[in-house]
């Protein structure tokens, strides 16, 4: 018998949550009526500007975002999309860009400014390579999700159909961020990726989380044991993918026996924070939002 809540959701398909998609963990208190969005990064939008969704992923700045706006949503800390960065800024192989210093004065590619991958590598060119953001010239295809928000002023919109990937191997700019994995004939502005993202994990301890939960408030104000239970789920979920060998922190580069994706805003607090930290010199949020404003 199904539970009498159901709730409308839009969750990805990350390994970490995965087994609730396979119908391996459920609640005997609330169902997920699942909605298949694609590409995925439009539920985001959908969930902030229309609350379609009563469960929904999203990403932390745009959560920021959207709560400052006033939009009637809570976080839960629930990361349900994790991953290194240093690899997330790309040239074409045959490129004479040699490093993050190389950038300056050259065109990068996002799909949008507050992007969390784009976010997260932009802060570690600042902070660990010494770069000055405005010295680059940004190129994004599209606005932030929640519209009471713009981009600064360094940052240029130029709406386009081509991927970002077809605009890097067009030569019509530079690098991009925000590709999955190193697609053919591109590799990493930062050399020795993966090294280099180790060693700032053993210096920082951070696992960059880029996306949490949130829920429609009215939903929550009605059931406010949905915190609880939602959490349940999510982490038993979390618990097959490490009993089946799926979340190997190992394939992160990352040292062996690491748990990953653990719930909690304490668990996450380093990681969370620097990104809020991140999103703020970027001009993403304004310096009144904190980290624990956005969580239940």
């Amino acid at each position: 018998m199904q539970p009498a809540l159901q709730l409308k959701s839009a969750i990805g398909d990350m390994v970490q949550v995965r087994p609730l998609h396979e119908g391996l963990v459920i609640s005997d208190r609330f169902a997920l009526e699942r909605v298949r969005v694609e590409p995925f990064h439009v539920a985001f939008r959908r969930m902030v500007r229309t609350l379609e969704f009563d469960l929904s992923e999203i990403p932390v700045a745009t959560l920021g975002q959207a709560i400052h706006a006033g939009v009637p949503i809570v976080g839960l800390p629930v990361p349900t999309s994790c991953r290194m960065h240093h690899a997330s800024i790309l040239c074409a192989a045959d490129s004479d860009i040699r490093g993050p210093r190389d950038l300056v004065g050259r065109k990068v590619l996002a799909r949008s400014w507050p992007q969390t991958t784009g976010v997260w590598i932009r802060g570690i060119l600042q902070s660990d390579y010494g770069i000055a953001l405005r010295d680059i010239d940004w190129i994004v295809q599209e606005g932030p999700h929640v519209p009471q928000f713009a981009d600064p002023d360094f940052v240029t919109l130029v709406e386009s159909e081509e991927s970002p990937l077809s605009l890097l191997r067009a030569g019509k700019v530079d690098a991009v961020t925000g590709l999955h994995g190193i697609p053919e004939g591109t590799r990493p502005v930062i050399g020795n990726a993966a090294e280099a993202g180790a060693e700032w994990y053993a210096r920082t301890g951070i696992f960059p989380v880029n996306h949490v939960l949130c829920l429609r408030r009215d939903v929550l104000d009605a059931h406010p044991w949905l915190v609880q239970a939602v959490t349940e789920v999510f982490d038993r979920a979390r618990e097959i993918a490490q009993e089946r060998g799926d979340l190997d922190s190992t394939r992160h580069g990352l040292p062996a026996g690491l748990q990953l994706y653990k719930s909690g805003l304490e668990a996450n607090r380093k990681s969370m924070q620097t990104l809020v930290d991140f999103s703020i010199q970027q001009e993403i949020l304004p310096a009144s939002v904190t980290l624990d404003s956005l969580f239940v």
